[in-house]
């Protein structure tokens, strides 16, 4: 009895080659099922327009969709900003421009594409954009960052057997921050959500259509951002923005720094200052 149920057992199981084999069909018929990934290799760079958040700017866009609260907040930074002081603009003292204003693309970018990230790196600073594909969730905690955490999924919108679109949701995104140099302002929780469709209109030419969810707008804020491919005379300069950077904010004075190290004031009935040398 006991040898007819070993002999039945030892049946019932196929061989290792077989179960080799099979393991080896599914993982070739699951590859030849998944599209292939895009080329989205070169230098794209910010196709003409303004440097405002909306690309049309906002004389043609009209005004940011601002709470009450938040569009007193715009308008005293954009006092400021006519008097001189670059109030509300966190980059202008070299802070990252953080998620979504680094999408502007205001230097050259890079996308590398890999099954389980795709890579986004800023000439401005040196960033880094890390936008997982692998399938995760999200993590129980995540450390806010300028840039966010960004989870994407690939998506093949014409079935022709390569992904063409990906879209990411990126969240933890850290303050201070701002749209533009016009200092469109976030709200100061910090709770911002910004969804992104990126695809090729043209082999040449990729847009963005960004979609911001936060507090401080009175619904969800969607524009297109457009950005053109280089693929020949490749040059990647390094830019660190604390290199040349000549505003200084000391409390809530602004002083542009000169070549002789004095500082110059950026409103009338400022005085201008020297700073002190060692006897």
């Amino acid at each position: 009895m006991g040898f007819i149920s070993a002999c039945s057992s030892e049946e019932s199981q196929p061989a290792v080659g077989s179960v080799q084999n099979m393991a080896n069909m599914e993982s070739n018929a699951i590859s030849e099922n998944t599209p292939a990934y895009p080329d989205w290799s070169g230098q794209w760079q910010r196709a003409e327009g303004s440097l405002n958040w909306p690309s049309e700017g906002y004389e043609q866009a009209g005004p940011p969709p601002l709470t009450d609260e938040y569009m007193a907040i715009w308008q005293e930074y954009t006092a400021l900003q006519e008097a001189g002081i670059p109030a509300g603009d966190p980059p202008s003292t070299c802070l990252p421009q953080g998620m979504p204003r680094i999408m502007k693309m205001t230097y050259p970018m890079e996308i590398i594409v890999t099954p389980e990230i795709t890579y986004i790196y800023a000439e401005w600073n040196s960033q880094f954009r890390r936008v997982y594909t692998d399938g995760r969730d999200w993590p129980g905690y995540i450390l806010p960052a300028f840039n966010g955490y960004s989870i994407g999924e690939w998506h093949d919108e014409d079935n022709d057997g390569t992904y063409d679109m990906l879209a990411i949701e990126t969240r933890a995104i850290k303050g201070p921050r701002s749209y533009d140099s016009r200092a469109v302002p976030f709200h100061a929780n910090n709770q911002t959500v910004v969804l992104e469709e990126l695809r090729l209109t043209d082999e040449m030419t990729m847009q963005n259509t960004i979609t911001t969810i936060d507090d401080a707008l009175t619904g969800p804020w969607t524009v297109n951002q457009v950005y053109e491919r280089e693929l020949e005379n490749i040059v990647w300069a390094e830019y660190t923005c604390a290199e040349n950077n000549r505003h200084l904010r000391l409390g809530d004075e602004w002083y542009f720094i000169n070549d002789d190290g004095t500082l110059s004031p950026t409103r009338e009935g400022q005085a201008g200052l020297v700073p002190a040398t060692e006897n």
